[in-house]
């Protein structure tokens, strides 16, 4: 019976989620089916876990499993060259258009999860269970789809608003109701979400942190400072000891994550497609390498910083090939690792232009060639790292850098990186950008970081004219801070009228 449901769920959530094909707009379902379907608490609990499903879209890779990471890192100033298509990806380069598919597969992802939280809500609203244990499922809805309203309203701006209680087209609402709907939603549920008891769940901590991250990116800097110290005050999270080890499988319940998408290693589960996207060909037995790191950003790091390790460079090569009786290495020259290497006889030295990613390996043998989808590796959404760096930044705004400074260089002691020296807010600001960098390479988070700074474009194009001497890239303006609204969503519905 738990099995026809769930079913009967995921139908009703596919019809609900149509809107992203054709239309934004809620269906009426059968209130038989409904009344009669979902009643007990197992019931609820299969409800809720189906909002879950939708983090994860429709397609391969999609939202998050994969596609918001590229969007969130490609087209920044830490990106490396994208080894699937160099030098022509549309997002790395700045020209996509409003059918790219990574971007209409955000648009979609977001309003999928939207409608099916909508939907638990509405069904919720009805179900004979318990007060409380029904409080905590409207919870965490409310929290999911606060999480979905957070990326449509930093990533597109102006988007479609739809909290259950319309049944047709709906128009642009600006940004900054969407960003209230997203702290509205996380506000309701850190009132009533408990514990942290997995970071694959959301809690009052998630919640909480959320929407710290909310007014962060709004710049509502005492209210983020205060959402922080709120989650640091529960008690319930600290920074993992080893930063290195901290993406490993066995250590994706650790309480440094606050919230993940979380995946298994089971072959049949939750999958993640993080690894095939990070991990190049030649480092892992297979991957595509489009989650790499610019050859200026690696060289910033200090030797000693942990964060380092996290990246390859001057690696065997993961098939174990041989060019006559040398090994096949890899590294990026100028670099510390490159020298030995060139001068070791019995290495074959091939030249890289960009750096792997190594962190969503899981701490698995990258000479077994495994199913990189089952490496059971966290999708990151926040960590306390990003905690103890918000309320930095926010107390660096307010002020208060000395405050900041002590923060940040507790996120420093943690990789072994040299603690920073007193300075002032605007040389604070600079260093917190810095910092985030390094903490947080290739987690989806750099694109709204540099946005949120003001050096977005300028910083952009600095990367790419490094990167492709000789190329121009004036075209990179204000239009492209925001993705655009997906065409289908224009054709479709006829209330949305961009520009005008």
């Amino acid at each position: 019976m738990k099995e026809l449901k769930t079913l009967i769920l995921s139908l009703l959530v596919i019809i609900s989620t149509n809107s992203c094909e054709e239309k934004l707009e809620e269906s009426v379902y059968s209130e038989l089916l409904i009344n009669t379907a979902y009643e007990t608490e197992e019931d609820a609990e299969a409800l809720i876990l189906s909002v879950y499903s939708a983090l994860r879209g429709t397609d391969w890779g999609a939202y998050y499993e994969y596609d918001y990471m590229l969007l969130g890192e490609s087209g920044t100033d830490t990106y490396g060259i994208d080894q699937w298509d160099p030098g022509t990806l549309p997002t790395e380069v700045g020209t996509f258009d409003n059918n790219y598919s990574f971007i209409v597969n955000l648009w979609d992802g977001a309003y999928k999860t939207i409608a099916a939280a909508n939907l638990a809500l509405q069904i919720l609203e009805e179900m004979p269970i318990d007060d409380n244990v029904k409080a905590g499922f409207v919870a965490e809805a409310k929290f999911l789809r606060g999480l979905a309203y957070y990326d449509l309203g930093f990533n597109f701006g102006d988007a479609i608003l739809n909290v259950g209680d319309s049944d047709g087209n709906l128009p642009l609402s600006p940004q900054e109701d969407i960003i209230a709907q997203a702290i509205s939603d996380f506000t309701d549920a850190a009132g009533v979400l408990g514990n942290a008891t997995s970071p694959g769940r959301a809690s009052k901590g998630a919640a909480l942190g959320m929407r710290a991250k909310t007014h962060l990116n709004a710049k509502n800097w005492t209210e983020a400072a205060n959402d922080a110290q709120a989650v640091m005050d529960l008690g319930d999270y600290a920074l993992f000891p080893s930063i290195t080890e901290l993406f490993d499988a066995g250590n994706n319940a650790v309480n440094e994550w606050v919230f993940a998408v979380m995946s298994v290693q089971d072959g049949t589960g939750a999958l993640s497609q993080l690894p095939w996207f990070s991990l190049s060909l030649n480092y892992l037995n297979g991957g595509w390498g489009r989650l790499s790191i610019a050859p200026d950003f690696y060289n910033s790091f200090d030797m000693d910083d942990d964060r380092r390790s996290l990246l390859a460079n001057g690696y065997q090569a993961g098939n174990k090939r041989m060019t006559g009786d040398q090994f096949n290495y890899y590294a990026l020259p100028g670099t510390p690792e490159y020298g030995p290497l060139a001068a070791d006889p019995t290495v074959n030295l091939l030249d890289l232009n960009s750096v792997s990613v190594t962190k969503y390996l899981g701490g698995h043998d990258r000479f077994v060639y495994p199913n990189a989808s089952y490496l059971g590796v966290n999708y990151p959404v926040l960590r306390y790292a990003d905690i103890l760096l918000t309320r930095a930044e926010a107390l660096n705004e307010t002020g208060d850098p000395a405050g900041a400074l002590a923060l940040v260089n507790e996120v420093r002691d943690r990789s072994n990186a040299a603690p920073l020296p007193d300075m002032d807010q605007s040389a604070m600001r600079d260093a917190i950008l810095d910092e985030r960098a390094k903490e947080f390479f290739m987690e989806g988070h750099r694109r709204l970081d540099l946005i949120r700074s003001g050096k977005y474009l300028d910083l952009w194009k600095q990367n790419l004219e490094a990167k492709y001497p000789g190329e121009s890239f004036d075209y990179l303006n204000e239009s492209k801070v925001f993705f655009p609204i997906p065409q289908k969503e224009i054709d479709a519905n006829d209330m949305i009228n961009p520009g005008g």
